[in-house]
């Protein structure tokens, strides 16, 4: 059966810890390197988990020419417009004869949410009293905290700065559109990219996730729900394995430019892959038992768009997000989806953390290079699998094989859960 999604890869950005270009990540995940590591960019000592995984070595002036420009974006959105910058760059998209009304992108973004610490120096002037009877006085907070909080604060952390900065730099006034959807965003917006294409609504798209948890507001509000690990030393963060308790957060940034692949084929671009299935479900009716079926639903829609059966996938790019609950019901519903004697899986929570909307963003990358290279990279420090995923073929160290069909999941907090396929030439 053919697919009903045919949508040319041609350009991919990627700005993640442990790499700047996918190639260099995907080297150093094969190497079970790992980015965890403790937070420096504020003092998390209040928190139970006190690691992180962070972007490092990384310039925004280089993608960002305007100083003012950059004093306007928080880190997610300056990741995000590099990655946007390099897929369009590795594409060679003929800018000079792009219509821009048939160019647009669409972005898969964090939460709207200022810098945190900006609101440090309102908060600590409403604390009135004597030192060890303090009280945080609201009155005091709203005469006189306000007055220290920027106006920009909040603009700042609008969902919507990677595509408003990023259409404004590219010229493009076609359709655009940003998923605020939890850790779904970035594999919403390639699959909704690739119908709008077949749609004919656009020619070229650019699409995929920015996101950063490294901030006092994911780590509290991640750590209300115990989904953080409070494990630190060697390899804390553990998929599918025995000893899961949580991820870390992490940050980073996937962009691809996407075009129908005969338009592609004919200016004579580079096909890198194929975007062939995309498939969403949501469980919010079963957000404490993170629903097996309503995941599995998800896979096979992907899977009936692409034109595939459970057999014809090489390898799976899961969520894997070290939490006991999520973990089992993942592995369960990759059971119902793909047999019990699946294809390979595995994930790079373990080494550069949860980058939230980019997460799944950065997979699909990954996934890519796993088809050009003949390996897929293995999660290091997992011993015995927990109970539930014992069936999965996990992939502990790197592994030569051929990757022809990739199948990657990434699942959000509302019960969200969303499933690219990518199938590359032979």
């Amino acid at each position: 059966m053919s697919s009903a999604l045919d949508i040319a890869i041609t350009g991919v950005g990627l700005v993640a810890p442990l790499g700047h270009d996918p190639a260099t990540l995907f080297n150093a995940l094969c190497a079970g390197e790992t980015a965890i590591g403790p937070v420096r960019d504020f003092d998390a000592s209040a928190f139970p988990c006190r690691i992180a995984a962070s972007v490092t070595d990384f310039d925004a002036r280089r993608f960002v020419k305007s100083r003012r420009d950059q004093k306007l974006m928080m880190p997610a959105v300056q990741l995000g417009l590099a990655a946007v910058s390099l897929a369009c760059t590795q594409a060679g998209l003929p800018r000079a004869s792009l219509d821009p009304e048939r160019f647009g992108l669409f972005v898969g973004s964090g939460t709207a949410f200022g810098e945190t610490l900006d609101l440090v120096p309102a908060i600590e002037v409403a604390f009135v009293g004597e030192e060890g009877q303090k009280r945080f006085d609201l009155r005091r907070f709203t005469d006189e905290g306000m007055r220290q909080v920027s106006p920009l604060w909040l603009l700042k952390g609008l969902s919507n700065n990677v595509l408003g900065f990023a259409t404004a730099a590219l010229d493009a006034r076609g359709t655009n559109q940003n998923y605020c959807n939890s850790a779904v965003g970035g594999l919403q917006a390639l699959g909704e990219a690739a119908w709008a294409l077949v749609e004919g609504t656009a020619d070229t798209l650019v699409a995929g996730g920015a996101d950063s948890a490294v901030n006092p507001a994911h780590y509290t509000g991640f750590g209300r729900l115990d989904m953080l690990t409070s494990r630190e030393g060697a390899w804390p963060v553990q998929p599918f394995g025995v000893d899961h308790d949580g991820f870390v957060p992490g940050e980073g940034a996937a962009f691809f430019a996407l075009e129908r692949r005969a338009e592609a084929e004919a200016r004579g671009a580079r096909v890198l892959g194929r975007l062939v299935g995309y498939g969403n479900a949501c469980a919010a009716y079963a957000l404490p038992s993170c629903d097996p079926e309503t995941i599995a639903a998800a896979g096979r829609r992907a899977l009936e768009t692409a034109g595939w059966g459970p057999g014809d996938v090489d390898v799976v790019f899961a969520h894997g997000n070290a939490t006991p609950s999520f973990d089992e019901a993942e592995a369960q519903a990759l059971a119902r989806l793909l047999g019990p004697n699946g294809p390979p899986v595995t994930t790079h929570k373990a080494q550069i953390g949860h980058a939230i909307a980019a997460s799944g963003a950065i997979a699909v990358a990954m996934a890519l290079e796993a088809a050009r290279t003949h390996r897929i990279p293995g999660v290091p420090g997992v011993g015995a699998l927990a109970a539930g995923c014992g069936h999965l073929d996990l992939v502990r160290t790197t592994r030569t094989a051929t990757v022809r069909r990739a199948l990657i999941h990434a699942a959000g907090l509302g019960g969200q859960t969303t499933f690219i396929a990518v199938e590359m030439d032979s």
